[in-house]
Order: structure tokens, then C-alpha cells, then sequence
């Protein structure tokens, strides 16, 4: 399945919000390939394009690997500014919590 695009907001423990938005190209058990904009850069149009694989691992395991395509080094540059980083890192310890609850 591809297409359809998304918008979400996330919130920080602060209550500070981030808007992203996006649009699918691939959708698929092992290959996700989207577009990937952060709305909170003070000029629209910084797009990444982004893909995740998924793998699975021994023991019920599943490797992800995302790669992002900046449009240039300063798009990069301005992303790792606002923090995505730590956002990224916060939300797959929340998606790891989700996980264990599930078991």
C-alpha cells in the first residue's frame, strides 16, 4: 500500500508541542519510504526524505534503520538544532514502554 499523507504533534513533558507532516510513497511490511517535514523551522520547505527498513531479529526482535535525505547540509544542520535528536530518542523509549506493556 502507498500513498496518503499525516500530521501529528508531539508534546513534550513540558507541554510544549512540535508539528510534523508528511506524505507516504512506499508503505510495506519491510520498506517505509515518506517525506518528513518539521514545522517548527522558522521557513517552510525543509524536506527530508526518508526511509526505514524493518528486519527481523532472532528471539522476536525487529532491527530498524532509518536513513534521511536532507535537501542540504544547513536543512541538516538546522534539524539537529532543534533538537531531533533527543526528540527521536524520546519517542522510541515511549514506543519500547508501549511494547512492554503489550507482553
Amino acid at each position: 500500500m502507498s500513498g496518503g499523507k499525516y500530521r501529528y504533534i508531539h508534546k513534550d513533558q513540558a507541554g510544549n508541542a512540535y508539528a510534523f507532516h508528511g506524505t507516504f510513497h512506499t508503505m510495506s511490511e519491510e520498506l517505509m519510504i515518506q517525506t518528513f517535514e518539521f514545522e517548527g523551522l522558522p521557513e517552510a520547505g525543509h524536506v527530508t526524505l526518508d526511509t526505514m527498513r524493518l528486519e527481523a531479529l532472532p528471539g522476536d526482535r525487529t532491527k530498524i534503520t532509518i536513513h534521511s535525505v536532507f535537501q542540504s547540509v544547513a536543512d541538516r544542520d538546522g534539524m539537529v538544532a532543534s533538537g531531533m535528536e533527543s526528540g527521536v530518542r524520546e519517542g522510541y523509549e515511549r514506543l519500547d514502554e508501549v511494547l512492554a506493556g503489550m507482553k
